[in-house]
């Protein structure tokens, strides 16, 4: 191997892929990058097993070659080198970077250890516009789990049909869906009617973060259909799929509710966060007593005290106390674009429905918490 390349080019693709590198690999070779020469161009991957990035960057290839590096130091030193151009060789078993006023030799670990990412397969694939999914990604992922106790719960249920794209995402205390309408639609793999994958929400995560400029995203399943690969403008990023039965969703909406409230987003949003300074002290229950003009919040921590906020509010139905945990509350607010909010509530022990009525296509559920006398 050898080819030259421009420090800031191989340093923004370190960056990138280093976090696909495992935290805590049982095999050595995953602490590493592999780096390998493609097609005029130069390949980065990394896996943890569950989640792997091919990446390519610009070069100029004297040599074809693969090896692979340690991620951590090559990444570390790449990001203390000047901009501008550098020139990476084969040493024997060190791979040699040098630049106008430094070089240095990694010790390299033979590529043919490293393992393989599955490709793509051309058959099963479909594209979908980057605007249309990221915002609803964004709008969801923080629903899902963030332990591992029930696995299923820590993805998101990702469905696909010609003209309507459903995402959930639940942590069994929260509940969070967005469909989307599609402009134009799309055709699916197969000529297939609907396509539903069970996608870590991690992954997810990491498509908001690496598709910057993409305006579309290429979706498919790699050959033993255990694994789906998102492609966008240089890079893939190749992830596990989930396996298990996602909760049955819709049966924990409620389609009738009792009580409505109507609030000012900013209003609420002060008012929970001056009830969260008591409640955190009293496991982050805040108390809403629904009147007929007005919500009074409220937050008892006996080591620190108690308060009382009263929020005006347009009020449709019963009277009505009902408790919930003030940072799902505040997640909600925090993907909540329009000016105002409602709050559809049945009974004290019923899921809550939180809408932003700038967003019809959104749904949100808090489960609520018992009230203690």
């Amino acid at each position: 191997m050898k080819l030259s390349l421009l420090q800031e080019n191989f340093n923004l693709a370190l960056n990138h892929v280093s976090r696909f590198v495992s935290v805590k690999a049982q095999l050595p070779i995953l602490n590493n990058i592999l780096l390998s020469t493609d097609s005029g161009r130069l390949k980065l991957s990394a896996t943890n097993l569950e989640l792997g990035i091919n990446y390519w960057i610009g070069a100029k290839i004297e040599e074809e070659g693969s090896v692979t590096v340690p991620s951590h130091e090559i990444s570390e030193f790449v990001s203390y080198l000047n901009s501008g151009k550098l020139d990476l060789s084969l040493n024997g078993n060190l791979l040699n970077i040098k630049s106008p006023k430094a070089e240095s030799d990694f010790a390299i670990t033979p590529a043919a250890d490293f393992p393989t990412l599955n490709s793509i397969n051309p058959k099963d694939t479909f594209e979908i516009n980057y605007s249309e999914v990221i915002d609803s990604i964004n709008q969801i992922t923080f629903s899902a789990a963030t332990d591992d106790s029930r696995p299923v719960l820590t993805g998101i249920l990702c469905c696909f049909t010609p003209t309507i794209f459903t995402f959930v995402a639940t942590d069994g205390f929260r509940l969070s869906t967005k469909e989307i309408v599609l402009k134009t639609p799309v055709t699916l793999p197969g000529g297939k009617e609907k396509l539903t994958f069970l996608i870590p929400a991690k992954t997810l995560t990491e498509i908001t973060k690496l598709a910057k400029t993409d305006s579309k995203i290429k979706i498919g399943i790699t050959t033993d259909e255990h694994q789906i690969v998102f492609v966008l403008d240089d890079l893939e990023l190749v992830s596990s799929l989930l396996d298990g039965q996602y909760p049955e969703y819709q049966k924990i909406i409620p389609e009738n509710f009792s009580t409505k409230i109507f609030v000012n987003k900013d209003e609420l949003t002060q008012a929970i966060k001056l009830a969260s300074v008591f409640a955190a002290q009293s496991a982050n229950v805040v108390k809403m007593n629904i009147k007929s003009d007005s919500i009074e919040i409220t937050a008892n921590a006996p080591q620190l005290g108690k308060n009382k906020i009263t929020l005006d509010a347009k009020v449709e139905g019963e009277p009505l106390e009902i408790a919930f945990n003030f940072k799902f509350i505040l997640d909600f607010i925090g993907i909540a674009k329009g000016k105002e909010l409602s709050i559809k509530v049945n009974e004290p022990l019923t899921p809550g429905l939180f809408s932003d009525l700038s967003n019809p296509a959104y749904t949100h559920i808090i489960m609520p918490v018992r009230i203690q006398d």
